[in-house]
């Protein structure tokens, strides 16, 4: 069985639908000086140091504790959700004889939530976290990782991912082709030049470009 690897982050869940209900709730829990558009870009699009959001967030009339908004900041995690067509794409692939892998920067208390109430824990072969594989994509030693404990190998592999310097850069370094989703953060700038061979809208679209390419993974072999 051939390998499908996919970014979690703005790729199988998109942050800022979840960020901005999170945020409206902040606000007129808290009364906070601050629009949820300030919120959303004082949030940093998770990229911040989680020390300076907060000495802001007090700042706009959070009353709590840094434990308090970190617990905050769990909600966030734990409110990711896949949209019915991305589902319905992880179902297909997989359908169609794809094992599936999520491979995610990040630490893996907040990843974990995000994989559990998303449901992926439950419709992928493998994970693996930056944080407890020791190495960041694009290190290509993770996707390494996640093909061993798919039980799969790198032959014939696809990554999907919206982050050029992680997902496409890692790809290619990794050995495997790559489909490049739109890049939801504004704030993030993307200096590798790394080059994917498919775009696509999103998960669902990519699955379909893939599927349509290779067909199945065994026709594929023999082809």
């Amino acid at each position: 069985m051939s390998l499908l690897m996919l970014d979690l982050d703005d790729t199988l869940v998109v942050r800022e639908p979840v960020l901005r209900a999170w945020g409206e709730r902040l606000i007129e829990r808290h009364s906070l000086r601050v629009d949820l558009d300030g919120l959303v870009e004082l949030e940093g699009g998770g990229l911040r140091d989680r020390h300076e959001v907060y000495d802001d967030l007090v700042a706009a009339g959070f009353p709590g504790s840094f434990d308090d908004f970190t617990d905050a900041q769990d909600d966030v995690a734990r409110g990711y959700r896949l949209t019915d067509e991305t589902r319905q794409a992880l179902e297909q692939a997989r359908a169609a004889g794809w094992t599936l892998a999520v491979v995610t920067n990040g630490f893996v208390r907040r990843q974990e939530m995000k994989l559990r109430g998303s449901g992926l824990y439950e419709m992928v072969d493998a994970v693996c976290i930056s944080e407890e594989v020791g190495v960041r994509k694009p290190d290509p030693l993770i996707f390494a990782t996640a093909a061993a404990r798919a039980g799969a190998t790198l032959e014939g592999a696809w990554m999907v991912g919206d982050n050029v310097d992680a997902d496409i850069l890692g790809a290619h370094r990794a050995g495997v082709r790559s489909v490049q989703l739109p890049c939801q953060d504004h704030r993030l700038e993307f200096t590798s030049g790394a080059q994917a061979d498919l775009q696509a809208a999103d998960v669902a679209d990519a699955v379909a470009q893939i599927l349509t390419l290779e067909r199945a993974p065994a026709s594929s072999r023999s082809s």
